[in-house]
């Protein structure tokens, strides 16, 4: 039985970009203090990939760390701190909330439950959907398509 290895967490990849491009990210490079071309543009395209981010795109990376390590607080700094959307983070013993520049939020529960809501003009949080959402369940009135009342026409 073969062992199976890890996957690598990098790959190599060459794009060809216009001069001008290159001459914008090195100027992002330099004002940043960033020591290589290279990370400049990972840094620039993970800005850009987590600004199209959604609160459920950041509800499954919040998950997907927890499932690995269940320090919350570890979770908020590695998941949370770091994210260009998140503008709040609220950290307590069994407990760590999230806010976002739309106005959306977040939490997890020491226990691994998670909530979904959002922040109030009083700047509140307030979270009132469990996270992942139930799937819609058909009501089984006349216009829901395969209700039960299908099941029961005897001809």
């Amino acid at each position: 039985m073969a062992i199976e290895q890890d996957k690598p967490t990098t790959e190599r990849r060459i794009h060809v970009l216009p001069i001008e491009l290159l001459d914008r990210i090195r100027a992002y490079q330099s004002e940043n203090n960033i020591p290589s071309e290279v990370e400049a543009v990972r840094r620039l395209l993970s800005e850009a990939l987590q600004a199209r981010d959604t609160i459920d795109d950041i509800m499954k990376q919040v998950r997907a760390y927890f499932r690995q390590d269940r320090d919350l607080r570890a979770l908020a700094r590695e998941v949370l701190s770091g994210h260009i959307l998140v503008n709040r983070i609220d950290i307590e013993d069994s407990e760590v909330r999230f806010g976002m520049r739309n106005g959306d939020a977040g939490s997890i529960r020491r226990d691994g439950s998670m909530k979904t809501g959002s922040i109030t003009d009083d700047g509140n949080v307030w979270l009132n959907n469990d996270w992942p959402r139930a799937p819609e369940r058909s009501t089984g009135g006349w216009d829901s398509p395969g209700s039960d009342l299908d099941k029961e026409i005897p001809f």
